[in-house]
């Protein structure tokens, strides 16, 4: 394929919130072509409500091939398998070569196993709505198969790990055939937030009798079994992997410097060596270290496409500004926290704030969808959100919500 002589050819890698902000974003003049693994968008951060019922596949997930169709660009349902910066070459898996003029990489991180055998195998990752109804689905027939316990065994304690256990918690609740437990090789729950933080998230759990396993090292996950580092074992029916991302292959291995953390940018977002090569969202790296936050990805992908513009028309770059962004995150029904920098606030009430943002950003995704698609896609989120905050309301005395409203 050859680049259109009179509009330079914009290939983006990645639909996620990076990559379809930034498309939103381009000029209609502009020759885009979008490629992304899925056929549908998912907002991540709240298909962990899948598990409880407080949220329903298709209220997190937009189809891709419509949303572009109403940009006026060009998208391939493919995976990347090969990227070759020199030669402005990526080849797709099934062997498809597109050139580019300008790129730019939005594929963010995939699972990353540390090399734990059995991992890949025996372990459900949680990346996906589909991954989630899969383990959703597991666990009730497990639960309604006999009296049995069932080990349900979470591996990551980070954000999405305790965000699942809370669901389970609010699905499940005072459940004794279920044994939940949380494992990671830290020192402490949720290490990139802070300590005191932690510290009230460990208090619930273990009141809610949740095992925590820290610094525990796994060497395999088998079908039945977890084993540690230490020759001890673990009994698991259920294994849900949240414990870390790395770049995707087809980035690890080119001319593009990287560190752990993902492909080194300017502050422009550009590589250093290649200036038609951009990095928005979680694969980004730069001099200032950005949290992994959807917000964020976003964020740097309108500012990617602004570049992307000004290079396409010969106008100045500018420089990303992105300052520290509020966390709200949930453990379940138990409690909600708002998070900014070292203020850290937690009550039931805050619930309906993260509701409000899933909301308002879903919003502004599905602007972009047809009217019809629009009005069915907001009433499926409303009556998540009635529901949500029904159940709420129902469950807390405004007493026990004053009561579990705290400054941490």
């Amino acid at each position: 394929m050859t680049s259109n002589n009179h509009s330079p050819r914009i290939v983006i890698i990645g639909a996620n919130f990076a990559g379809l902000s930034a498309a939103s974003k381009l000029a209609n003049n502009l020759n885009v072509i979008v490629i992304d693994s899925k056929t549908h968008f998912q907002w991540t951060p709240n298909i962990h409500e899948i598990l409880s019922d407080v949220k329903k596949a298709d209220g997190v997930r937009i189809c891709l091939h419509t949303v572009f169709d109403k940009l006026g660009h060009t998208f391939i349902n493919g995976e990347v398998s090969k990227l070759s910066p020199s030669s402005q070459t990526i080849t797709l898996n099934d062997g498809c070569k597109l050139q580019y003029d300008i790129l730019l990489i939005a594929s963010g991180h995939t699972r990353e196993n540390y090399g734990v055998l059995g991992a890949t195998e025996y372990a459900f990752g949680f990346r996906s709505s589909e991954e989630v109804e899969t383990i959703k689905t597991r666990l009730l027939a497990l639960l309604s198969e006999s009296d049995k316990p069932v080990h349900l065994n979470i591996v990551g304690a980070g954000y999405t790990g305790i965000e699942v256990a809370g669901e389970i918690l609010r699905k499940y609740p005072n459940n004794e055939q279920l044994k939940i437990n949380v494992i990671d090789r830290s020192q402490r729950l949720l290490p990139l937030l802070p300590e005191k933080l932690a510290s009230d998230i460990q208090m619930e759990l273990n009141a809610h009798k949740v095992n925590l396993l820290l610094e525990h090292d796994i060497q395999q996950i088998a079908q039945e079994s977890i084993y540690f580092a230490d020759k001890t074992l673990l009994p698991s029916d259920i294994t849900i992997w949240t414990a870390g991302t790395s770049l995707p292959e087809y980035l690890k291995n080119t001319s593009l410097s990287s560190t752990h953390n993902g492909i080194i940018v300017k502050s422009t977002l550009q590589t250093p060596k290649y200036e038609n090569i951009f990095v928005a969202g979680d694969a980004a790296s730069l001099d200032q270290p950005m949290a992994k936050q959807a917000s964020i990805a976003m964020d740097m992908g309108e500012h990617a496409a602004i570049n992307i513009n000004a290079l396409c028309t010969g106008l100045s770059l500018t420089e990303v500004r992105i300052g520290p962004k509020p966390v709200l995150f949930t453990l379940g029904d138990i409690n909600t926290y708002f998070v900014y920098q070292d203020l850290v606030l937690a009550s039931p009430a805050l619930s309906a704030a993260k509701e409000a943002v899933y909301q308002l950003y879903m919003a502004k995704l599905t602007a972009m969808l047809p009217l019809e698609q629009k009005v069915s896609g907001l009433f499926s989120r409303l009556i998540s959100t009635e529901k949500l905050i029904l159940a709420e309301i129902l469950k807390c005395r405004p007493r026990e919500i004053l009561t579990r409203s705290k400054l941490i």
